[in-house]
């Protein structure tokens, strides 16, 4: 990322990969830093403020084309203080003048450039500026020179659309989640239905999917587990459909690595074929989920393989040594989109020898390609390959095997794209829920082990001292403060694993960092805050309810809030929290439930009827089965207690599902609703006839 034989800017000294990726321009690049707006002041320039992340692919264009470009980057030095930040490392910065680009009116993506007075107001801005005119735009220096000019001759004019902007932007959301809400109302029922419609809707019948964007394609993993929780309660075969459709129309696609496991960020078709290569911890941890609850609620073993396919590519690829799991994986290799995944008809031909006819038909190989005269290896969705060959199910999957591990040695030797190896401690969260959940649906007790290791992992690394935790870990630095969704992960990352029975330190861990994040981020009205009390003080404080790429803080505090309460903790105080973050979305959820997928699952939650499932036991032997089948069933209504005979004793007093039970030496489960307990059973045949 450094190159030695170039004079290195300040970024040199920073840890963001993608920061590093710009310490050798000839830009005069600052960090985010009280220096730089300083500097701003001193010398009356505007900052020029460049916003990415390190696997970015139209970032890396922009860098080649204009920032390693020594005429544009006198430019830049001449008129401007140039700022350069990681939006993985600073989400807060990067939401404000995401928002206020928003708000001019322009479409969103990255890399976001914005141009702000010293104050770091926003003035205007753009995402990808190309370096001579072309796609309808302006080249950047002709941009460069058309602001600075502005700034010369009509300084107070921009001075004052920079005021009334922020103004607009601090009004439209930190006055409403700092008025205190008087009345709580729930969104209706319906936003359930109206949830399933919309999807219904855009669903894409031909390719699965949901048609949401006019070109691309997004993994809607959260939609997917959301429909599957509508189906579990009315029975709409459509909603299981739409779930199955896509899951496997997203496995068997360009989008998916056929090769070496692992989703892609998205597809840049309506056919899953094409995608933008470069690939999240969040996306794949959010699909292995949907994964193993289809599993859960269908039984069928190819969720189970793919869900293991998916799991084998983060291990083998993006574990690093301790525990943590890296952010992510470059779309570029060899500064080319994509070259590190595709493949010759002569490749294929040669390394998969006399198989190589089968698989060419298999992966839809020819001489031409599909994407830059190569080809990215697809299955025909819908096609069932194994019947039309005349093979059984079992041959062809070993011919598949064998033929990947030749493929995967063989794209070894190439080189691979850049792995931004920072761990994010809310996508390391996702990971540990998704791989917990996996572990119980395949009765797996090593997954469960790789989940408690990488939550050890970011005890260790990213919480202080004083207990406050951390963003962001790389190459033995924890820096920047949390923000309310690495908090609300955490909890529910800690949930998980309570309810997998793995002790109850990790429902104190719940509890604690549950009520730290109340005293650190809760709005007047409810709503969390994105950054803390304690974080540095910027243009204005953001609250999101929105489940884009990941589930936003508000929906993940709103499902832990009901979780803490279906669990019997202080249940009347953690329901109210959870209602007071419904009720200040009440009007979005309504309006347009689709783009709250997560939130919808947590009021889904909120509203069921629920039942309680507490498992008393003193013989690790006779709880394995009962533990292994309540995992394998889809059971998302259903709060889960493990006990010992000592845990429950202890722990009687404090929590109504462990009173007075034991396991008579044994193993007992107490099925009940309401925390009204039936009478135990000892056996999962027994307990799978309560539950199913």
């Amino acid at each position: 990322m450094k190159t030695p034989d170039k004079k290195l800017n300040r970024l040199a000294s920073e840890k963001s990969p993608y920061l590093l990726q710009h310490s050798a321009n000839p830009v005069d690049w600052f960090p985010w830093s009280q220096e730089a707006f300083e500097k701003a002041k001193s010398e009356n320039k505007m900052i020029f403020l460049s916003i990415g992340y390190a696997t970015c692919h139209w970032c890396h264009v922009m860098e080649k084309e204009s920032f390693e470009n020594e005429t544009t980057a006198e430019v830049l030095n001449r008129d401007y203080v140039s700022i350069k930040v990681d939006r993985e490392e600073r989400p807060d910065v990067d939401r404000i003048y995401m928002d206020a680009l928003h708000a001019m009116g322009q479409q969103g993506g990255w890399p976001l450039n914005m141009f702000l007075t010293p104050e770091g107001k926003p003035i205007t801005g753009g995402t990808y500026f190309p370096p001579v005119p072309k796609y309808g735009r302006k080249s950047f220096t002709d941009v460069l020179g058309i602001i600075s000019g502005l700034w010369k001759e009509k300084k107070e004019e921009l001075l004052e659309a920079s005021e009334d902007l922020t103004k607009h932007l601090k009004e439209s959301e930190e006055t409403k989640a700092n008025s205190a809400n008087s009345e709580t109302l729930l969104p209706n029922s319906a936003v359930f239905e109206n949830g399933y419609l919309l999807y219904d809707r855009f669903y894409d019948p031909e390719y699965a999917g949901f048609k949401s964007n006019s070109v691309n394609k997004f993994p809607p993993s959260m939609g997917l587990s959301f429909l599957l929780r509508y189906y579990k309660s009315t029975g709409e075969p459509k909603a299981l459909e739409m779930v199955e459709e896509t899951l496997i129309a997203m496995k068997k696609g360009g989008i998916y690595d056929q090769v070496g496991g692992g989703l892609c960020r998205y597809s840049t078709d309506h056919h899953w074929l094409v995608p933008h290569f470069e690939k999240m911890l969040y996306d794949n941890s959010l699909f292995l989920e949907a994964l193993v609850e289809c599993y859960q609620a269908v039984g069928e073993e190819k969720y189970k393989d793919a869900a293991y396919d998916v799991i084998e590519y983060l291990h083998r690829d993006m574990k690093l040594s301790g525990g943590g799991i890296a952010s992510a994986e470059d779309a570029d290799s060899e500064g080319v989109e994509g070259l590190f995944y595709l493949w010759t008809k002569e490749e294929i031909r040669e390394v998969c020898g006399a198989d190589s006819s089968l698989l060419e038909e298999f992966w839809n190989v020819t001489e031409h390609g599909n994407f830059e005269e190569k080809n990215i290896l697809h299955e025909s969705f819908r096609m069932n390959f194994s019947r039309l060959h005349g093979l059984e199910g079992a041959e062809l999957e070993e011919i598949i095997s064998r033929n990947k591990k030749k493929l995967l040695e063989r794209r070894s030797h190439r080189i691979r794209p850049l792995r931004d190896d920072k761990v994010l401690f809310s996508w390391n969260c996702l990971y540990i829920k998704a791989l917990t959940k996996a572990a119980m649906a395949f009765g797996d007790g090593e997954l469960l082990k790789e989940a408690e290791e990488t939550y050890k992992f970011l005890e260790k690394n990213l919480i202080r001292e004083d207990g406050r935790l951390l963003r962001r870990y790389r190459e033995g630095e924890a820096r920047f403060l949390a923000y309310s969704t690495d908090y609300a992960e955490f909890v529910l990352a800690s949930l998980s694993l309570f309810q997998a029975g793995k002790g109850f330190r990790y429902l104190e861990n719940a509890i604690r960092y549950t009520e730290e994040a109340i005293r650190l981020f809760r709005s007047n009205s409810g709503a969390f805050f994105d950054s803390g009390t304690d974080a540095e003080i910027l243009l204005r404080k953001t609250v999101d309810g929105y489940d884009g790429v990941e589930p936003s803080a508000n929906s993940s505090f709103a499902t832990a809030f009901v979780l803490l309460s279906k669990l019997g903790v202080d249940p009347e105080k953690y329901l109210q929290y959870a209602d007071s973050i419904f009720s200040y979305f009440k009007q979005e959820l309504e309006t347009y439930p689709m783009n709250y997928p997560y939130m919808l699952s947590a009021l889904w939650l909120r509203k069921s009827p629920g039942r309680e499932l507490a498992v008393v036991y003193s013989s690790q032997e006779e709880l394995f089965p009962i533990w292994k089948g309540v995992g394998s069933i889809f059971l998302p209504e259903t709060v889960l207690v493990w006990a010992t005979d000592k845990e429950a004793e202890e722990n009687g007093e404090k929590f109504t599902l462990l009173k007075n039970r034991d396991s008579g030496g044994a193993v007992k489960a107490y099925v009940c609703e309401g925390f009204h307990c039936e009478l135990p059973v000892d056996n999962w045949e027994n307990l799978r006839e309560k539950l199913v």
